[in-house]
């Protein structure tokens, strides 16, 4: 077991996943720096919330954001009128800059169409992926590499990949590759399962898929 961080860093956390971040980091009582575009859209305030100003894709701006932390948590997810390579130039910093600042351990979330080794796709696998290079190419290329990036780095890494996401209470989950899972997992489930793998060993260089 490593040892419980006390201060965490979090990406995407104006999301409605980030957002369940959030409040259950604070329930466990982190403290917690996040990074956001718009501070007001960050949905509470807190004593032990610091609100970083600034972009994911600005190098001066994820310095601020992690330096001092314990872990760094991205929910990052594609937004309208953001740039269609969003998650991959995080990535890019985040792998870049994390070690220079003595950071190691990254935990981000990705959709389940983002494929590992030992995956074993069934047939409406394969069709949801299929769709989504049609309809959305931008947002799996992105989603692709980030996630390459990430496993190409030399730091802890885990990557939480979630088919679709839906609104409820965390439930019990079921991780495995894609393949082995269900269709469906609330955000609440993932946020829970994100913040649990803080002080666990478990996943690191893996890349679970999760659902309920």
């Amino acid at each position: 077991m490593t040892q419980t961080p006390k201060m965490l860093a979090v990406l995407g956390g104006t999301g409605r996943t980030g957002r369940l971040l959030i409040d259950q980091a604070l329930v466990q009582n982190y403290s917690l720096r996040v990074l956001a575009r718009d501070p007001s859209k960050l949905h509470r305030q807190d004593d032990r919330l610091d609100v970083v100003k600034g972009d994911a894709t600005n190098a001066l701006d994820i310095e601020r954001l992690i330096t001092g932390s314990d872990a760094v948590l991205s929910a990052l997810g594609q937004t309208r009128g953001g740039p269609d390579d969003l998650l991959t130039r995080a990535a890019g910093l985040l792998t870049q800059q994390m070690p220079q600042q003595d950071v190691r351990r990254l935990i981000t979330l990705v959709g389940a169409g983002v494929p590992f080794p030992g995956d074993s796709p069934k047939v409406v696998d394969r069709v949801f992926r299929a769709l989504l290079k049609v309809l959305q190419p931008a947002v799996l290329n992105d989603a692709v590499a980030h996630a390459e990036l990430i496993r190409a780095s030399a730091l802890d890494w885990t990557i939480v990949r979630g088919p679709m996401l839906t609104d409820g209470p965390a439930a019990p989950l079921l991780v495995g590759r894609v393949g082995e899972i269900r269709p469906r997992v609330t955000r609440a489930s993932v946020a829970q399962f994100m913040l649990a793998q803080i002080s666990r060993d478990e996943y690191i260089g893996q890349a679970p898929a999760i659902s309920n």
